[in-house]
């Protein structure tokens, strides 16, 4: 990891902001982040608890917290020893994610009332848009930040505590699963856009049916790598 201030690592969100809006853990898990989603730090590289903090300029306890983030977001692994290494999620793991997004978010999505989609489709359109810059300027981290915010919107027009709840629960490892799928599938990010399209649409003026179909494509996209149960459940709702 080359030398870097805090300044250089946060880039455009600046020092100020994220003093401001954000704990010093935070802040430089945010940046970690960052610097692994944009393969900056590739999977393999070390990261030595020390020399980030001399080039942060921040504690070692700072660092460790932040660490410790990352970890439970799969993002890095830390081993009994303490080494610490940027890691990707494992195929088996991406499934496991992919089909508990699937699973909650069609449940909830064909569900939602049409009082509940108020002004849904002009959000879901806004959030498409943050993708688009975000895959002009290559930046995945801001990717699946605009990610996050499009399906958190549809769990949310819901207004049922305890899904969401449970939403937030699988929601924090969606950068360890879009790094390791673009990683393993070669996935140009200019395509993120065209793939969530067809949720917002079934949302907009599709049966419940249509709606669930649609997040299963979105999630589940190459049937030979889908685990039985989860082909299972597909197959066996009605087209």
């Amino acid at each position: 990891m080359s030398p870097q201030t805090l300044a250089e690592v946060v880039g455009r969100q600046g020092v100020r902001a994220v003093l401001e809006h954000e704990s010093l853990p935070e802040a430089v898990r945010n940046a970690l982040r960052r610097q692994i989603l944009n393969n900056e730090l590739p999977a393999g590289e070390r990261l030595v608890e020390a020399t980030i903090a001399a080039d942060l300029g921040v504690s070692r306890a700072t660092v460790r917290e932040a660490m410790r983030g990352l970890s439970a977001e799969g993002l890095i692994e830390i081993s009994p020893r303490r080494q610490t290494v940027v890691t990707r999620m494992s195929t088996e793991d991406a499934d496991d994610v992919c089909f508990a997004r699937y699973v909650l978010e069609a449940g909830i999505a064909k569900a939602l009332t049409k009082d509940e989609k108020v002004g849904l489709d002009e959000a879901l359109a806004e959030a498409l848009e943050r993708m688009d810059v975000a895959a002009q300027e290559g930046d995945l981290q801001a990717i699946v930040e605009a990610d996050v915010h499009f399906h958190g919107l549809i769990v949310n027009a819901s207004g049922r505590r305890r899904a969401v709840e449970l939403w937030s629960t699988v929601n924090g490892q969606i950068g360890a699963l879009m790094r390791a799928s673009i990683d393993r599938q070669h996935l140009a990010l200019k395509g993120v856009r065209a793939r969530h399209e067809p949720v917002r649409e079934a949302l907009r003026s599709g049966t419940a049916r249509q709606i669930e179909k649609a997040i299963y494509a979105h999630y589940v996209t190459d049937r030979d790598k889908v685990p039985a149960h989860v082909l299972a459940l597909a197959d066996g709702a009605p087209a």
